[in-house]
């Protein structure tokens, strides 16, 4: 596949179980895959496809079920998601790759190390997410800061199918409380766009997984970022991961939320330049 920079203008790539993918690439040079979070698409990166495609060449896709891949009612669970991610990076031909998990797209790369170890990685950068939702007996770091049980999971899962709108203003507010009205309504109105029965596959297979097993597989360099006002998970979780990951590193932004990759772009594009720089330096 030949091209001189910009956009590939064959934005789909259809899996070995014929589902299209939409993705894009900008930019040259060392390959970075942004892979984005639960009800989210490929869009929550487009300041960092702006900014860091002047140096790299900044890959972002739509998982499927989300964004403008095909809404499909098969394949909607972590194993799927990271054969995707492994097909997507040999239909390009890419290696050497820069891995950036933002919330669900952590879990996507999780998965991808369970399946297959770190295969054509160079590098792993993890945003805002724990390696386990619930909280039990055994664990006191996951999603809401220790206070999300399986009953919770529960009554969130029936929410999805009865009123999915009302359940997606509950993890709108919880996740970023600050929000007026005006960003609220922006907010749903992206959310809205979501299919309800995706969304509960989806968060379905996501709570029952628990991803601590992966962490010490994990060699290659890591950069872990986290919100330190963060409504999801508590810096005690960032320090797990750091703790639990070989060779990595936990950078905390102190005055965001789940949400930093927008909150502070400027910050966020600049560790992350910095972290891939330091391995084009060693190579």
């Amino acid at each position: 596949m030949n091209w001189k920079g910009g956009v590939i203008p064959m934005p789909y790539f259809k899996t070995t179980d014929n589902t299209n993918l939409y993705y894009e690439i900008h930019g040259e040079g060392i390959p970075v895959v942004f892979i984005h979070g639960f009800s989210e698409s490929q869009d929550s990166f487009r300041i960092q496809k702006r900014a860091l495609s002047k140096k790299f060449k900044v890959v972002t896709y739509d998982i499927r079920g989300h964004g403008l891949s095909d809404k499909v009612d098969y394949g909607l669970n972590m194993e799927r998601f990271a054969q995707d991610l492994k097909e997507l990076m040999e239909y390009l031909n890419i290696k050497d790759i820069v891995l950036v998990g933002w919330s669900m797209g952590a879990y996507v790369i999780f998965e991808y190390i369970n399946q297959f170890g770190e295969e054509n990685v160079s590098k792993i950068c993890i945003i805002d997410k724990g390696p386990k939702i619930l909280n039990d007996e055994s664990w006191n770091l996951g999603l809401y800061h220790g206070q999300y049980t399986n009953e919770d999971a529960e009554k969130d899962l029936e929410l999805i199918k009865d009123d999915f709108m009302e359940f997606g203003e509950k993890f709108i507010k919880r996740m970023t409380p600050y929000f007026d009205e005006k960003q609220l309504e922006i907010g749903l109105t992206r959310f809205a766009k979501n299919n309800p029965s995706i969304l509960y596959e989806i968060w379905k297979d996501m709570i029952k997984r628990d991803y601590r097993f992966v962490l010490n597989r994990i060699t290659v360099p890591t950069l872990i970022m986290f919100g330190g006002n963060s409504t999801f998970y508590s810096i005690e979780t960032a320090e797990y991961l750091r703790d639990n990951i070989k060779n990595s590193e936990l950078i905390t932004f102190e005055d965001c939320t789940h949400l930093l990759v927008l909150e502070n772009p400027v910050k966020f594009n600049r560790v992350l330049e910095e972290f891939i720089s330091d391995y084009m330096k060693g190579r």
